[in-house]
């Protein structure tokens, strides 16, 4: 196994908050970029090549995967998981314990794992409960 050096920068854009004992990792192939205004909570994983845009807000225990870009004012609720190379839109808000294995292309809520809609995810979770209360009786 051949380790492909980290060999380029980090670029933190003009007040940003980056919390404790989190990692920023530099990138391989691109700068890893945190854009302006962003704030980071502690114990947040950026993997390189990472672009994060302007005004986010990453809670406590997130990991970015390498390779992915988050668009501008999103909101990553606490231990949120995100996939290598995936994109996530502007304007997209993360329920917290919720992990993106696809790209999502639309603002909005969303939820679960994987992320789908969170009005989606609501029915899914009725409907588990709807199907465990039955199974009791």
């Amino acid at each position: 196994m051949v380790k492909k050096p980290q060999l380029l920068n980090v670029r933190i854009g003009n007040n940003v908050e980056i919390g404790a004992n989190s990692c920023v990792d530099r990138g391989s192939w691109r700068d890893t970029v945190i854009g302006d205004h962003s704030k980071i909570d502690n114990l947040v994983q950026i993997a390189h090549n990472v672009v994060i845009g302007r005004s986010c807000i990453i809670c406590g225990q997130v990991g970015i995967a390498g390779s992915a870009t988050i668009g501008d004012y999103v909101t990553l609720g606490g231990r949120v998981a995100v996939r290598d190379h995936v994109s996530v839109a502007s304007k997209v808000r993360l329920a917290a314990n919720s992990c993106v294995t696809k790209d999502i292309s639309e603002p909005g809520d969303y939820a679960g794992f994987p992320a789908v809609p969170a009005r989606e995810w609501r029915r899914q979770v009725a409907n588990q409960r709807r199907i465990s209360k039955q199974g009791g009786s």
